[in-house]
This record gives C-alpha cells, structure tokens and sequence, in this order.
C-alpha cells in the first residue's frame, strides 16, 4: 500500500513537472513596456512556435514567430506636442526567435509596419513563468538594455 501511495505521488509531480516544462509560448499574451525616460506602450504580442507555425519550421523545434501590435500610451513631460500627439496610435512589430531553455525567450524585431514613426525595432530577453501564464523581461531599447516588459497569457 505504501509503495503503490509512493507511486501515484511520483506520477502525479511527474505530470506536473512535464506541463511546467512543454508549455508553449504560442498564443496571445497581453502586456506593457515602459523604459526610465517615460515612454509607455501597450502590447497585444502573438506568437508562434511548432509544427503550427509554417515560417517556424525551417529554423527548429524551439524557434518562434510573432507580431506585436503597440499602442502608444504615455510619452515623457519633455516630449515635443509632435511627439505628445502620438498618443493613443498604433503599429505592428513582427519578432521572431528561439526559445532558450525551459523559461527564456530570445526575440528580434525584424520588420515594422509603423506609418505614424512611434517606435524602433527592439530586442527581447524574457522569462516565462513556470505555469506559462506570466513573461516578462529587458528589452535592448536603442542599446541601453533599460526597457521592460511584462505580459500576461490573454484569457479566452
């Protein structure tokens, strides 16, 4: 009795321990960046990893796609009425890289579709939580390394 106890106990934490591990990134997450001058931005991020992702494939198993949708939300007090004007205006960053690891994400942006100019290409560092449902990280924000951004899985 004890040892068949001992088992299921051992089957269950291996359960447990394999969802944490096989979560994939794929799907939408919602999020913010912010930086230390006071920029702002909303994010609704996309991503694609496996067999479902078609421009995946050619790069390997942990390789990632995506599209990250911007929305400025906040500019610095110093920032010119041009620049202030801007808020609340959206544009497209598609990212694409690998999966490093059981919980980082390694992302560039390659290609924007940004016709009013309110933001640069960018470079992500993120982790992901354990349970899949929280990533968040640094992002190379022009070479400063000082841009954060935080996402949560959108629920459905």
């Amino acid at each position: 009795m004890k040892n068949r106890f001992l088992l299921v106990c051992l089957l269950l934490l291996g359960s447990l321990v394999c969802r944490a591990q096989s979560n994939s990134v794929a799907g939408e997450w919602r999020g913010i960046w912010i930086d230390p001058t006071g920029y702002a931005f909303t994010a609704t991020i996309t991503l694609e990893t496996g067999p479902g992702c078609k421009a995946c494939a050619p790069a390997g198993e942990g390789s990632i796609r995506g599209a990250i949708v911007w929305t400025l939300r906040k500019v610095p007090a110093s920032a010119a009425p041009e620049e202030a004007a801007k808020v609340g205006m959206t544009a497209t960053e598609f990212v694409k890289g690998e999966r490093k690891g059981d919980g980082l994400l390694v992302l560039n942006g390659y290609k924007k579709d940004d016709p009013n100019s309110i933001f640069s290409l960018d470079r992500y560092r993120l982790a992901v939580s354990d349970d899949g449902l929280i990533m968040g990280g640094i992002t190379f924000n022009n070479g400063s390394w000082t841009g954060q951004l935080n996402a949560l899985r959108a629920q459905n």
